[in-house]
């Protein structure tokens, strides 16, 4: 098949003997084409149940890092950006990676009354800063890692992400409205970190 490529007539290369790079091609190897699926993930908290002053005589106290696993809705994927340093030389310039910085990272989570997940979540900022005391609080005491467990659709772990040293910056919340109908109440966090990387030693 011929094309109109900058003004020639030229072979295509879409249709080469022995080449498919339609949809066909994909669906006869599945094993290297299936799709990594939006919704099949987990964002875990290691540690938040030893960490937290909640009352023990609620759930959230001894349940708060299975509580907030199945909370969270949506989470945002760790990747950093890198400042470039420049370096000019009469008409030309050469760019040298620079420092990187982690991007802020969020979740989305439902508000479980009875699990406690604002609780939990409201306990977790405390440790940063406390608002009756107006102290903030010591990095060891409110940096937790967390970890973000990509799927496969029938759950095989595809990998996984370390975030080390996160805390919550801010929590903030839809306004109450006598004029809703069934909405249910979600709670939006924004997280800070201080590096992430994807680690593939534990699948199998």
């Amino acid at each position: 098949m011929s094309i109109l490529l900058q003004n020639k007539i030229q072979e295509s290369t879409l249709h080469k003997a022995g080449e498919q790079l339609g949809t066909y091609y994909l669906a006869s190897d599945p094993t290297h084409y299936e799709i990594q699926r939006s919704n099949t993930f987990l964002f875990y908290v290691n540690g938040l149940s030893k960490m937290l002053d909640i009352p023990q005589n609620t759930y959230a106290a001894d349940n708060a890092d299975d509580v907030i696993r199945l909370s969270v809705n949506k989470a945002s994927i760790p990747h950093f950006t890198q400042s470039a340093i420049s370096l000019k030389r009469g008409n030309n310039t050469m760019k040298f990676a620079g420092t990187p910085e982690f991007d802020q990272g969020s979740i989305s989570v439902t508000d479980f009354i009875g699990a406690g997940t604002k609780d939990i979540l409201m306990a977790w900022q405390g440790k940063s800063y406390d608002v009756k005391t107006e102290k903030v609080g010591l990095a060891t005491d409110y940096k937790k890692d967390a970890y973000l467990l990509e799927y496969t659709p029938d759950y095989q772990l595809v990998r996984t992400w370390k975030l080390m040293g996160c805390w919550i910056s801010s929590i903030s919340e839809p306004e109450y409205s006598h004029d809703s109908g069934a909405d249910k109440r979600s709670i939006d966090v924004k997280i800070e970190y201080d590096k992430a990387w994807i680690d593939t030693s534990d699948i199998g």
